[in-house]
């Protein structure tokens, strides 16, 4: 089934689809003004801090509120959590106003920390409606395929009209823009008609749960601080689920350094090259490094379904891929001029759909099915821990050492994870060889 047989024959899954397009182009439309009202606030020598922070601060309340919201969104209507989510965000998203107005980086951290909190209801409330208004096991696979390439192409849309607005322009227009989407992406997903025995189901077990709702979520992060263990429990006991743990681990560390100093490498490229004519080189420096970025994943998707079905293995891809994943974030750290450095990025990123694919499929295929969610999100909750433990530190290396050292150590890590993975890849190999046990997948 096509993209558009899918979005035309489905009118519930294209109103969801069409808030998830608008409000994620003003996510990124934002994210550029964001980024360099916080850099210009903190001066040259707190740069790197300084981003640093702020995606931290973006990060941590997915781990904080993601159970809450799993629980919320159990017992509640998610079309109205969805709604309310949207309008909410759209209240906060105007407090970037206040903090270019009082030039206040504590703000800035404060409204972007509460939008990812507000955010982690919205995506457990999306996420669990998509199985409901999509049914068919075709129309699913569609359906989710479609929503991750629709990410990656509003990275791109977004960030090249907020560098747009932001520097022809001014930042507070995109700041009123971003909010304005919330409320036409609420507008959207209240076009949605779930089927009345789902909001019935909702509604009733709302009401008969009222008194004992703080019970309920102080049990449903104990249960998901429970399943967590169990997930890392299971992955143990493979050799190769740990291996792809243990260097994806490395991956979020090295990842953790590029996605603290991307827009710090933008804004001062930006400078060299657009100040002579651009009111705000750095918001267009942004916003050029995203918006390649953004082409990258879009690049990538096919080239990823096409090299993942040669006749290796995946998980020899997978090596390779994030080996080149590191080396792409080295060459990126000593690119000279903004032109070059996206160019690079926008090969990293098509490498880096190669990777991601061929690990995840290998960790599908490798999981019983009882266990696939846990293993997954222990899997997303290990690669952000790693991703945020090592952004402040890339920061305030960056105000110490300089931007390029530390991003092309970050590469170091990826690559040296790569061969990492050969290393433990061989070792599996060698034990079942020994003990004459056969491998259920080719490694």
């Amino acid at each position: 089934m096509t993209y558009r047989q899918l979005l035309g024959g489905n009118a519930n899954f294209r109103h969801l689809w069409s808030g998830q397009v608008v409000s994620e182009i003003g996510d990124w439309l934002n994210h550029i003004a964001v980024f360099a009202l916080a850099l210009e606030l903190a001066g040259t020598a707190y740069q790197g801090r300084a981003i640093a922070v702020y995606a931290i601060a973006r990060h941590l309340p997915l781990f904080v509120f993601g159970p809450i919201a799993g629980v919320v969104v159990d017992r509640t209507d998610r079309r109205r959590v969805m709604i309310v989510a949207d309008v909410v965000r759209a209240v906060l998203a105007a407090g970037f106003l206040f903090a270019q107005k009082f030039s206040s980086l504590p703000l800035i951290y404060a409204v972007g920390a509460s939008l990812f909190a507000v955010s982690a209801f919205f995506n457990a409330a999306k996420r669990a409606t998509i199985p409901v208004i999509v049914t068919d096991p075709e129309e699913l696979l569609g359906a989710n395929s479609l929503s991750a390439s629709t990410t990656a192409a509003t990275i791109a849309i977004g960030s090249a009209l907020g560098g747009l607005v932001a520097t022809f322009i001014s930042r507070d227009l995109v700041f009123v823009l971003n909010a304005v989407t919330f409320l036409a992406s609420a507008w959207m997903i209240s076009r949605i008609r779930l089927p009345r025995r789902v909001e019935i189901a909702a509604i009733e077990t709302s009401h008969g749960h009222v008194a004992s709702s703080h019970s309920r979520v102080v049990a449903g992060l104990r249960r998901a601080v429970f399943e967590f263990r169990e997930g890392l429990r299971y992955v143990r006991r493979d050799g190769v689920l740990a291996a792809v743990f243990i260097v994806a681990a490395g991956w979020g560390l090295g990842n953790g350094v590029a996605r603290a100093l991307y827009s710090v490498f933008g804004a001062r490229l930006g400078e060299l090259t657009a100040s002579g004519w651009a009111a705000r080189p750095r918001d267009f420096g942004i916003s050029v490094l995203f918006v390649a970025m953004g082409a990258g994943g879009v690049l990538g998707a096919p080239l990823a379904r096409r090299v993942n079905a040669s006749g290796d293995s995946l998980g020899a891809r997978m090596g390779r891929s994030l080996v080149l994943d590191g080396c792409g974030l080295a060459l990126f750290a000593v690119m000279p001029n903004l032109w070059t450095a996206s160019l690079v990025l926008i090969a990293r990123e098509m490498n880096f759909a190669i990777w991601w694919t061929a690990q995840q499929t290998l960790v599908m295929r490798r999981t019983e099915n009882a266990y696939a969610g846990r293993v997954f999100a222990s899997y997303e909750t290990l690669t952000t821990l790693m991703m945020v433990s090592s952004m402040y530190a890339a920061g305030a290396g960056a105000d110490a050492f300089g931007i390029r050292p530390v991003a092309a150590a970050g590469g170091f890590v990826i690559a040296f994870s790569g061969l990492l993975w050969f290393l433990l890849r061989r070792k599996k190999t060698r034990a079942h060889a020994a003990t004459d046990a056969p491998t259920h997948l080719s490694i």
